[in-house]
């Protein structure tokens, strides 16, 4: 077998935390990884990236927006892991987003903004912030060896940005080739990561980055598939062609249930290492952690091992044992049985017949069930043609019935190896029978949580598709069960619950996520029963109750980026991303669309209700192929109307651009 590079990637996207960084140092060291990554807390705009763990030199006037104390730990506990990972010959590197500049930079540079009020790339104050910071960092780490660089998640959207003089991919290059080359002339590596989540970027990138130098390597994660248990393999991995392929990989169950529910990934593992084999790619690095949860000393670090023989060309099955065997004494062989089915049994609660069916596999909040289209699917004749990382191509739903027996599946199945473990409970040392006994009964009320979730979603959409009260009745019932679930689990395994998150993604603190969904679907549930009734009333052609749990009208929106929310008593979709508001400087995009139908051959009139989160109503309204752009005050709601004179079609899609950071909100579409 060939040699290639052994990778973990660590605390992601968690503070820096010593104890921690030193347990993954030494594991790197004892199993024989060469090669370590070092993510950090990638989305916290203060500590994130190498700005937040930097003092800066020549821009030292920005030092202050830096967290002091968290910049000096880590130079401590950070440069002290540097020194035992380059003693063992293990090189290092850090995560790094761009394009990231200091809150007040733009204030401090009026001159480097163009006439849109953004900072202009090309301006010389920015080639020389980017490679100051990157000096000041490796002067601050010498033994760190270089960087991994995404060009996404960033203060600034560098592929967002409007009136640029350069165009995407040459904004790409132009970032990337000021790093590559300030690496390289420190003696430091540049490792890009495309990250991209449509296929456009994807392309765009590799591009860049092949013209910027064939020794420049790739780490891909394409966002589509990032190794996902439903969706297809990777086939862009042969557009790179001319750079190493250097491929990241999850092995820790980040989409499969953070940790929380048992999960063995072995044919997934080495199915899609056979496949990554055919490309010949430099090495795998495996991101180990998430969100401040690891696999260490649990059952589920039994996918380390799995990754680590796939990678070394040892027996796996003699690993998983061997694994049992130590952890798990004379239990070691029932308990590697009983977690084989595991990664089959996540397949069903967590996706809905190969459809991503999760938000980032934990419970999900309605804005993003609706994002999903989970009502939609639920609907005989459903309309699903977003085309979008999560749904596979050519993608068929089935009966309703098979949706459904999917879901009881998984419950029978989970309920039978909880029954399993249960019957082992003497042979597991006491110390570890409750870890593993928790992750079972969570996995067995996963699969009872997502069934009745999916009864939510089914009662919720019949009742607006068949106008029959009886599914009312039967939505309030599944939210009762929903929350009688919830009071299972908590009192069963109370903060380690599945559906109690601390995670970072969604923000400090506790969150009790199906409390928070059953309020928010009832809420949506009982203002779309009002606004629905409002707008057939008014005798019209065709309408869209904008960010409905039965919009319809074939949605199609830019990836994640168009939430939904209740504003002023009414429902309303926005193109743009709450989320990203919070932390980019600027937010100027996201777009959604709706097909509507109209008379053909005839003048129609569409009528808008808009509404904005400023006083201002900044939005681009697109129909068919005639666009326009508002941009006026607003106060509270107002109704616009639109012309479009139909040929022999008979229905139009209508699209809204977000085009300043004054977001846009859409309550009504109406077909007069």
């Amino acid at each position: 077998m060939r040699k290639m590079i052994k990778g973990i990637s660590t605390l992601n996207p968690v503070d820096v935390e010593k104890e921690y960084l030193d347990f993954t140092v030494d594991y790197a060291i004892e199993h024989g990884f060469d090669h370590y990554q070092l993510i950090g807390p990638i989305h916290d705009g203060v500590k994130g990236n190498i700005d937040g763990m930097t003092f800066y030199k020549k821009y030292a006037q920005f030092n202050g927006e830096k967290d002091a104390e968290y910049v000096n730990m880590c130079l401590t506990v950070v440069n002290e892991a540097l020194e035992r990972l380059s003693g063992a010959g293990i090189k290092t590197y850090m995560w790094h987003h761009e394009l990231d500049l200091a809150a007040g930079f733009s204030a401090a540079f009026p001159e480097a903004l163009n006439e849109y009020g953004d900072v202009e790339v090309t301006h010389p104050l920015v080639r020389d912030y980017l490679e100051n910071k990157i000096r000041d960092f490796f002067e601050a780490y010498p033994k760190m060896d270089g960087l991994i660089l995404t060009l996404h998640e960033t203060k600034v959207p560098l592929l967002k940005l409007k009136n640029q003089k350069l165009d995407k991919i040459e904004r790409v290059k132009y970032v990337t080739e000021i790093l590559y080359l300030t690496c390289k002339a420190l003696g430091k590596e540049l490792i890009v990561r495309p990250f991209a989540s449509i296929e456009e970027d994807y392309a765009m990138m590799t591009k860049a980055y092949e013209e910027i130098s064939s020794e420049l390597i790739i780490m891909d994660k394409w966002t589509q598939f990032d190794w996902s248990l439903c969706l297809p393999h990777n086939r862009f991995y042969a557009k790179i062609k001319k750079n190493p392929l250097f491929v990241e990989t999850d092995i820790f169950g980040e989409f499969f249930g953070k940790g929380r529910l048992p999960l063995m990934l072995k044919n997934h593992i080495m199915e899609k290492f056979a496949y990554c084999e055919g490309y010949s790619p430099v090495g795998y690095v495996s991101r180990i952690d998430r969100a401040g949860r690891d696999p260490f000393g649990e059952v589920n670090e039994v996918n380390l091992a799995i990754m680590h023989a796939v990678m070394s060309g040892e027996d796996v099955d003699a690993k998983i044992l061997e694994f049992f065997k130590k952890n798990y004494g004379e239990a070691a062989e029932e308990l590697a049985s009983i977690m084989e089915p595991t990664e089959d049994i996540l397949k069903k609660i967590i996706y809905l017949k190969g459809y991503y069916y999760s938000q980032l596999s934990l419970f999900p909040m309605l804005n993003h069930s609706k994002n999903h289209f989970y009502f939609e699917m639920m609907k005989d004749e459903y309309s699903i043609v977003s085309g979008e990382w999560f749904i596979p191509p050519s993608w068929e739903r089935g009966s309703l019935d098979s949706v459904i027996e999917e879901k009881a599946s998984a419950v029978r199945e989970s309920e039978a190896l909880l029954s399993r473990l249960v019957a082992i409970k003497d042979k597991i040392p006491a110390e570890k029978y409750t870890n593993v006994y928790n992750k079972f009964k969570n996995l067995e009320l996963a699969a009872k949580i997502w069934k009745t979730l999916t009864d939510v979603f089914y009662n919720y959409a019949k009742f607006f598709e068949l106008s029959d009260d009886a599914y009312k009745t039967r939505f309030y019932a599944s939210t009762c069960e929903l929350s009688r679930l919830n009071e299972e689990g908590k009192s069963a395994l109370g903060d380690d619950f599945y559906c109690i998150s601390g995670d970072s993604l969604a923000g400090a603190g506790r969150y009790e996520l199906v409390d928070m969904f059953v309020r928010d679907v009832t809420e949506s549930f009982e203002c779309e029963c009002e606004c629905d009734k409002a707008l057939s009333a008014e005798g019209l052609y065709d309408y869209v109750l904008a960010g409905g749990g039965t919009e319809g009208h074939g949605l199609k929106k830019e990836v994640n980026f168009s939430d939904t929310l209740i504003r002023d008593g009414e429902l309303c979709r926005i193109p743009g991303n709450l989320r990203g508001a919070e932390w980019s400087l600027i937010n100027a995009h996201g777009w959604f669309s709706y097909e509507v139908k109209v008379r053909p051959g005839r003048e129609n009139k569409i009528t808008v209700k808009f509404g904005s989160f400023t006083k201002q109503l900044d939005v681009k309204v697109t129909i068919g192929e005639v666009s326009e752009e508002i941009s006026e005050p607003i106060e509270g709601k107002r109704e616009l109307t639109f012309s479009y004179k139909a040929g022999k079609e008979r229905s139009v899609r209508i699209r809204f651009d977000k085009i300043s950071g004054n977001t846009p909100c859409v309550y009504a579409v109406k077909v007069l």
